[in-house]
């Protein structure tokens, strides 16, 4: 019999078509932001310095921002997959180097929600946006959420954790998962290393390559 069984899915990319935080920078950000995002693909700063220094650049209100989020869809066969996923008592939780608000917001606006999200935090506050960052492991000074240490804590729980992901962020949690599901960079990292991953498009191919009787 298998232990219960936890899917744990990035967003940017994965749930949605595009990267969240770079709609918002696109949108609203300053022309410093760019410079951050730069230094961020090099290597040179971390998650939480490249967010910190882009939303600095930002002064539009969150009503205007999540007027931009609204146009955001959601990739076929989510809402599907997650009824699969309830009908079979599996936990499913989004883990993400975005923002747990704007997650929220667009899985709201789809009924898809709630969902238990680990992600970065945003507080909207009159002296400006304030950002934190709960899921930090020191282990991993570059995340702002270690997505490798929440499937670890799943595994620590008696879980066998399926994840499911796209791009460099989703590297360390896909050397320590059980199962794989992978796809443009990511899946191009996993076949590198020689990581078993399960090629995907969207969530109705996870549903029919999914791994488990």
């Amino acid at each position: 019999m298998l232990n219960q069984v936890a899917v744990l899915s990035d967003f940017d990319g994965t749930v949605v078509p595009c990267q969240t935080i770079a709609e918002i920078y696109r949108g609203f950000a300053g022309p410093a932001c760019l410079d951050y995002v730069d230094r961020w693909r090099r290597g040179e700063i971390s998650s939480q310095q490249e967010l910190q220094g882009c939303f600095s650049t930002i002064t539009a209100s969150r009503a205007e921002m999540e007027s931009l989020l609204d146009a955001i869809s959601i990739v076929p066969g989510f809402a599907a997959f997650l009824q699969f996923c309830r009908q079979r008592d599996y936990h499913f939780a989004v883990v993400s180097e975005g923002l747990r608000w704007s997650i929220e917001h667009i899985l709201a606006r789809h009924d898809v929600g709630p969902l238990r999200v680990f992600a970065n935090e945003i507080r909207f506050e009159p002296q400006g946006l304030q950002l934190s960052f709960p899921w930090h492991d020191p282990d991993y000074p570059m995340c702002g959420v270690s997505k490798a240490t929440i499937v670890r804590r799943y595994q620590e729980h008696g879980c066998l954790v399926v994840f499911i992901g796209d791009g460099v962020t989703d590297e360390a949690a896909a050397l320590v998962a059980d199962v794989v599901f992978a796809r443009d960079a990511l899946l191009s990292y996993c076949r590198r290393l020689g990581i078993e991953a399960i090629p995907f498009d969207d969530f109705d191919d996870v549903y029919t390559s999914w791994p488990f009787a």
